[in-house]
């Protein structure tokens, strides 16, 4: 009988220390992952766009370009012209283009506004732009993607064919390529309700 009590006495203790270690295990979790909102130089989701395109001409040196706040075929007029192989970068209707003045190939960005309400709705960095402006050419992506999760408080990213996905509960979607190119697109907060009949 005190066998009996003494195992019972031990798995209830062992129970008790498992479910302990599971709940610190998410509470350092939860931690490590306190999500802050993506702030990259000053430019964020929400912004006024005009603000934002203030912000890239103070951020950029003399190789760059900031364009004025058009559509983006009207824009990217030249890209098609001298990339001819190339589609357009999938970035939003309107916004404002940011390219090196030597070429679209040497890195360009966009920055848009497709609501029409001129708040900054996408975020779009090519792997030069995003060297150019963290200073992370010698950085691998793998790296480069470790320490924006540490700094964002994001948890890990899922890995994508060529990059890294996530979205968030609080309305973005990030992605970041493999050759370092990132694109934060503002995204609605759960999926639409589909009525078949």
């Amino acid at each position: 009988m005190k066998k009996r009590l003494f195992m019972i006495i031990e798995i209830v203790f062992f129970a008790a220390y498992i479910f302990s270690s599971v709940a610190i295990a998410e509470t350092r979790s939860n931690e490590k992952t306190k999500e802050r909102q993506i702030i990259l130089k000053g430019l964020s989701i929400g912004m006024d766009i005009t603000e934002a395109r203030k912000i890239c001409e103070g951020l950029l040196g003399k190789n760059w370009i900031v364009s004025r706040i058009d559509a983006r075929n009207t824009l990217m007029q030249d890209y098609r012209e001298t990339s001819r192989r190339f589609s357009l970068p999938i970035v939003g209707q309107r916004g404002f283009l940011i390219k090196n003045k030597d070429d679209y190939l040497a890195g360009y960005g966009f920055i848009s506004d497709d609501d029409g309400n001129g708040k900054v709705a996408e975020i779009t960095f090519s792997g030069e732009l995003t060297d150019y402006i963290f200073f992370t050419k010698e950085v691998h992506a793998d790296n480069f993607v470790e320490e924006f999760t540490k700094n964002f408080g994001l948890p890990n990213l899922p890995w994508i064919l060529h990059g890294w996905q996530y979205s968030s509960p609080y309305g973005y979607k990030l992605t970041i390529w493999t050759d370092k190119s990132i694109d934060i697109k503002k995204s609605g907060l759960g999926r639409p309700k589909i009525k078949f009949d």
